[in-house]
């Protein structure tokens, strides 16, 4: 079995937006098919409409685009679906690359917690960036008058 089937199985009985589980949603190559990444989502238990997700991108694929495309792609499906009030992400301070993806579809810095997570043997820094459904539609908005 491999990794990405041992991950499905974990999750076959867990549906997209439940509050309190963490979902996996594969990233596919458009052309190949094949997995290029994935999306994670994890709506909170204790604030139902509110939604933490990250982006994770094989090494080769970065840089083409297809992140921030998986990016906007999940939380279109977060807003527009389910209904979210508000979508977030934790992300190391230094990962600068990671700001810039969650920049582009117009998410905000909100804060900058100094030493907060212990992460790989050392205290990280995290950067918190979120949206508001209403910054969601505005955005889209204004990406359809251009």
């Amino acid at each position: 079995m491999t990794d990405a089937e041992a991950l499905l199985a974990t999750q076959a009985d867990v549906a997209f937006g439940t509050p309190g589980a963490w979902v996996q949603v594969a990233a596919l190559d458009r052309v190949a098919g094949s997995s290029v990444g994935d999306r994670a989502v994890h709506v909170l238990a204790d604030q139902p409409v509110t939604a933490e997700v990250g982006v994770t991108l094989a090494p080769a694929h970065q840089g083409s685009g297809l992140a921030t495309e998986a990016l906007c792609a999940i939380v279109s499906i977060l807003f527009e679906d389910h209904h979210m009030h508000r979508v977030f992400s934790q992300m190391d301070d230094r990962n600068t690359a990671v700001q810039n993806l969650f920049g582009r579809p117009g998410f905000r810095c909100e804060a900058r917690q100094v030493e907060a997570d212990w992460f790989k043997g050392e205290w990280t820094t995290v950067r918190v960036h979120a949206m508001l459904e209403r910054d969601w539609r505005a955005a889209r908005g204004r990406d359809q008058r251009r």
